[in-house]
């Protein structure tokens, strides 16, 4: 029998060939663009690729990894372009989230730069930059990542340094294994950045409640084959953010309104010629958080600090196909103050994560074939919880999306995983789309979801004692091993607790488009999905050293079915008015060892959006409303919230804009029992262009 370690060595011997091939498969094609023989299909595929660059709104690049036509793709799609950020004046990619149908944030505190995301009423979704992983955090209490007792390795949307440098954000929902691996259960955000197009400088100042103001400036340029676009912004804050828990009190030692933010981003291309070019990217955030109460209680020095670095370099090739692929390196870097800290010094819990990743194509007749492979490192450290462990993932997929006459197109696909703690996965796809007429689409799809267990998951230990709230003491000596892994800890008082294994599931989705004519759009998708063996937190009182402590803890005793729909409607009036309507409806069942339990998510979500443009004059009204909550976890069992925001141009360089958030001042927040809820918000601010 061949051994495990002789198995992984042969599978990473077959990466690294694969990766060290030269993309030459191309030359052997014979459907290339410079080809004579090219036929009229593929002459349109490529224009479709070529047309992408323009027509962001029409085309989607993370829905099949390579560029496809909306109308042609089988899934549930949404684009926020940056001409609406722009319109809007987001200051944050949460902002713009928050107003997708469908798309749930779960915030806590700042609800404007914190937060996390869930897609068909999961929070495994997986955050992509440029089209590479983001997903860090692996700890649901450390720094941004702090989320009361859920499972950790969501989607963080904090680690986004500026919305200044996103050209687009697509949204797919839906599990995304098959291509994307673990952490797409409920779907993908691909954050797709900005290069230079032109010579422009841009400055953006505003200021806003709770002493609130921020400054960022925007440099692009373009200089023979070489362009770049930089930005770098200040952000400062102090003074309360409006509501504070359900019994109108915020747990003292998480009432942290001072901060102050720094960001910088750079992004360099270089195009060779109409084939090939290179991309250079880094990106960098820094977040210090003051808490007030902490100096008070004396529980530690009251700064809070969170650090986010993201650098890649790729280059890309055929990208005059329709199959264009490439080669990419990235690390991800974070560094974080775990704030449920019992010691005067600050206690840093870090993750790096990196890749190596190569995907090609090929178009011949009627199908568009990709093929990739991964390898993904992850790394963390912490001194508090004596973790210093490291995870390897090396996995191939391969897709082919088939043109079935001018109306059904199919598209199968499967990948695997191989983690050196987990063994292997499989995960398979099928997925199809029907295009009815020109104005009517249908699609379905299905496939295997997994995730793995997160690293602070596997090695976390902490108690928590209610005394000052909730507040850790560290562990040591009799009470824990020097590995720090909780199931060895945990196992002295529970000994039937087993260690942690991958969740695994499936997920389908069912939809309609349909366009009634150039002005007005209605879309219906329809989703269910089953994650088995998902991880549940647990707490247990231990009453150690005379405190009333209690540990938490986790296990896979949890099943999970999900099943909603959404519904979505869009009709432009006239050259000046629009508006836009949302709702979405999830129904969650927790089954924890064979028994149901109750779950507070939020079951109904209505949206609404009314614009106004006319020449230099822009106006949004923005509404979230949500009802039958569960008022165990909400203030109410219903909220209505609503933004506004306006802006004129006074020349094409110069502008005003005005914004009020929250203006119905509701407290909305499921987590208003721990941090403070934003209350109704004011800014004003200019933009200028040089």
């Amino acid at each position: 029998m061949v051994s495990k370690k002789l198995k992984e060595k042969i599978l990473a011997a077959l990466v690294i060939g694969y990766i060290a091939a030269p993309p030459v498969i191309h030359a052997q094609n014979p459907i290339s663009v410079d080809s004579q023989e090219i036929d009229v299909e593929s002459r349109e595929s490529n224009e479709d690729f070529l047309n992408y660059l323009e027509l962001t709104d029409e085309f989607v690049l993370s829905a099949e990894r390579i560029p496809t036509n909306r109308w042609d793709t089988p899934a549930n799609v949404t684009v926020i372009s940056a001409k609406e950020i722009e319109n809007n004046h987001y200051q944050t990619v949460i902002e713009a989230l928050n107003h997708v149908n469908g798309v749930l944030i779960t915030s806590y505190g700042r609800s404007d730069t914190n937060g996390f995301v869930s897609l068909n009423g999961s929070n495994r979704v997986l955050l992509l930059i440029d089209g590479h992983r983001a997903n860090v955090n692996q700890d649901p209490s450390v720094g941004s990542g702090f989320l009361y007792y859920q499972t950790g390795g969501m989607c963080d949307l904090s680690m986004i340094p500026s919305i200044k440098v996103v050209d687009r954000i697509e949204i797919i929902k839906g599990g995304a294994s098959a291509l994307y691996g673990s952490d797409a259960v409920g779907g993908i955000i691909n954050v797709i950045t900005k290069k230079g197009e032109r010579d422009e400088t841009e400055v953006d100042v505003n200021y806003g409640s709770w002493h609130q103001y921020n400054l960022e400036a925007t440099n692009q340029g373009v200089k023979g084959k070489l362009s770049w676009f930089v930005t770098a912004g200040f952000g400062k804050s102090d003074g309360d953010e409006g509501h504070y828990g359900l019994n109108g009190l915020v747990q003292p030692q998480y009432k942290y309104t001072d901060y102050k933010d720094r960001d910088l981003s750079i992004r360099l291309d270089d195009k060779f010629n109409d084939r090939n070019s290179l991309t250079v990217s880094y990106m960098h955030r820094s977040h210090d958080f003051y808490d007030k109460a902490s100096t008070v209680l004396s529980l530690n020095t009251g700064t809070l600090y969170d650090m986010y670095n993201t650098s890649s370099i790729e280059y890309h090739f055929k990208e005059d196909t329709s199959t264009p692929g490439w080669i990419r390196y990235f690390n991800n870097y974070q560094k974080g103050t775990n704030f449920n800290t019992y010691s005067s010094d600050d206690i840093f819990v870090t993750y790096k994560l990196q890749g190596l990743e190569y995907q090609n194509g090929w178009e011949f007749g009627r199908h568009k074939l990709i093929a990739g492979v991964e390898w993904h490192r992850l790394d963390a450290e912490s001194l508090e919880y004596n973790i210093d462990n490291k995870r390897d993932n090396v996995a191939s997929y391969v897709q082919d999306t088939i043109s079935l006459g001018n109306k059904w197109t199919l598209v199968p696909g499967l990948r695997y995983d191989h983690d050196k703690d987990f063994g292997g996965n499989w995960s398979p796809k099928i997925a199809t789309n029907y295009r009815a007429d020109d104005k009517t689409k249908v699609y379905a799809s299905w496939g295997r979801t997994y995730t793995l267990p997160t690293l602070g998951e596997l090695y976390t230990e902490r108690i928590f004692t209610d005394e000052y709230g909730i507040t850790s003491i560290e562990l040591g000596g009799a009470y824990s091993d020097t590995a720090g892994i909780l199931a060895n800890y945990v196992s002295y008082y529970h000994p039937a607790i087993a260690e942690l294994i991958p969740s695994k599931g499936h997920s389908e989705t069912i939809g309609v488009e349909h366009d009634f004519d150039d002005r007005t759009v209605a879309s219906l998708s329809f989703f269910n999905n089953k994650v088995d063996n998902a991880v549940n937190w647990y707490e247990t009182d231990l009453n150690l050293l005379s405190y009333n402590a209690f540990m938490t803890y986790s296990n896979n005793d949890l099943t999970q079915k999900r099943r909603g729909l959404e519904l979505a409607f869009e009709q432009n009036l006239s050259d000046r008015w629009s508006y836009d309507l949302g709702y979405s409806h999830t129904h969650t069942e927790n089954i924890v060892s064979g028994v149901k339990t109750n779950f507070h998510g939020l079951p109904n979500i209505y949206r609404i959006g009314i614009h106004y443009n006319l020449g230099k004059w822009r106006a949004n009204l923005l509404g979230v409303m949500a009802s039958s909550l569960d008022e165990r976890y909400f203030p109410s069992d219903k909220y209505a919230v609503l933004d506004f925001n306006t802006s004129y141009d006074f020349t094409d360089r110069t502008s005003v804009y005005f914004r009020v958030l929250n203006f119905t001042d509701e407290e909305y927040s499921n987590n208003v029992d721990i941090c403070p809820a934003p209350g109704r918000f004011i800014q004003i601010g200019a933009t200028y262009k040089f």
